[in-house]
């Protein structure tokens, strides 16, 4: 029942709105430059303390690694579409992570933070950036989207530190984010979404949290951002205003979940090409590719949602979490989903002969002059 129920799910987001005859791919990954469990020890280590630490995302998650890149960068260029184009992957970015010792050292009274590039020196990845930049921009295999300046809500995670959350204050010490649900933290402690806010005052810490990330995007990777999509997908509306002020015209994110105020949220749900208020643009990740979670039919799941979206004449954008890339926590992990990752653009390339895969800016701008 609940694949007959998906399935009518897929095919009512793709119906209504933009169309296009291309057949077109992009995928779209979250997460990039975000610290979450810097090794393998801090893993062990909080797993003996905290059930929750479990949690096959939390334990599997860590900053990007060169090698990682280079991996990833080799396998794309194994693959090409009908005009000779590399898949690429967009990697949904943030620019910067918490600078622990700083906010340690003020007692929790202020929050601090460090650019991914001084995230990835202190990590021993001091070429990332270069090698981000030479082989996977210049050659259109890994391009960068704005995410957010860091994956979390500062004010509401001083908070959380403050409170004394003993879960929390482990990982703290371990310069880790936790960040985990539910369970062992009250909603109301929830720190991970950085354009979730309630009050005037916290609206206008995200804005200019979100400006000051803009600018960081611009100056490391050398170009602006014209997309976005909110981390957990939770962003107050008027944000929209402050992005489309400042060049981010396409949000990724056409389902997305606005704060009540009382720890709830009220889902919208943007059709393709909705455009809202503030001007800012709606697109649907209609697919999802999550090998991670190591679901047997993970490829054939994925493959179908394509077949649904080329059906009603949409991009098929597929969302894949930079998880399923990554080796710092596991370098099996990495290189079982890279396999499936193989195997599912040689299934996308031999069904559709004449796919094009795209970067969401590409995308962007093909959007950008069908409303002219």
């Amino acid at each position: 029942m609940s694949k007959i129920i998906n399935k009518i799910a897929k095919n009512y987001i793709n119906i209504r709105g933009w169309k296009t005859n291309r057949k077109i791919v992009v995928i779209e990954s979250d997460d990039w430059g975000s610290i979450r469990m810097p090794s393998r020890d801090v893993v062990d280590d909080l797993k003996s303390k905290f059930p929750l630490a479990n949690n096959t995302f939390t334990i599997l998650d860590g900053l990007e690694r060169t090698e990682d890149l280079i991996e990833l960068f080799s396998l794309l260029k194994t693959h090409k579409d009908s005009k000779s184009n590399h898949p690429v992957i967009t990697a949904c970015s943030l620019v910067a992570n918490p600078k622990f010792s700083e906010i340690k050292e003020n007692n929790f009274a202020n929050y601090y933070y460090e650019t991914i590039h001084q995230t990835y020196v202190n990590y021993g990845e001091k070429n990332l950036l270069n090698v981000w930049r030479d082989q996977g921009i210049n050659s259109n295999l890994l391009y960068p989207q704005f995410h957010g300046r860091e994956h979390l809500n500062p004010l509401k995670w001083l908070n959380v530190l403050k409170s004394g959350n003993e879960m929390e204050l482990n990982a703290f010490e371990l310069n880790c984010l936790f960040g985990l649900s539910g369970a062992m933290t009250p909603s109301n402690q929830l720190y991970m979404a950085a354009f979730e806010a309630n009050s005037e005052r916290e609206k206008g810490y995200v804005k200019e949290a979100a400006l000051d990330g803009l600018s960081l995007f611009k100056n490391i990777f050398g170009f602006s951002s014209i997309s976005f999509v909110p981390s957990q997908s939770k962003q107050f509306e008027e944000i929209n205003q402050t992005l489309v002020q400042n060049g981010v015209l396409f949000s990724q994110a056409g389902q997305y979940f606005i704060p009540k105020g009382n720890g709830t949220f009220r889902k919208v749900d943007r059709f393709w090409g909705d455009r809202d208020q503030y001007g800012m643009t709606f697109w649907r990740r209609n697919c999802n590719f999550e090998p991670y979670m190591n679901n047997s039919d993970e490829i054939d799941k994925c493959l179908s949602e394509v077949a649904i979206a080329f059906r009603w004449g949409k991009p098929a954008v597929i969302s894949s979490h930079r998880i399923n890339f990554t080796s710092r926590i596991d370098k099996e992990h990495r290189d079982t989903c890279l396999h499936r990752f193989d195997q599912l653009l040689t299934q996308i390339i031999k069904k559709y002969p004449d796919v094009e895969f795209l970067n969401s800016a590409q995308l962007a701008e093909i959007m950008l002059k069908s409303q002219k």
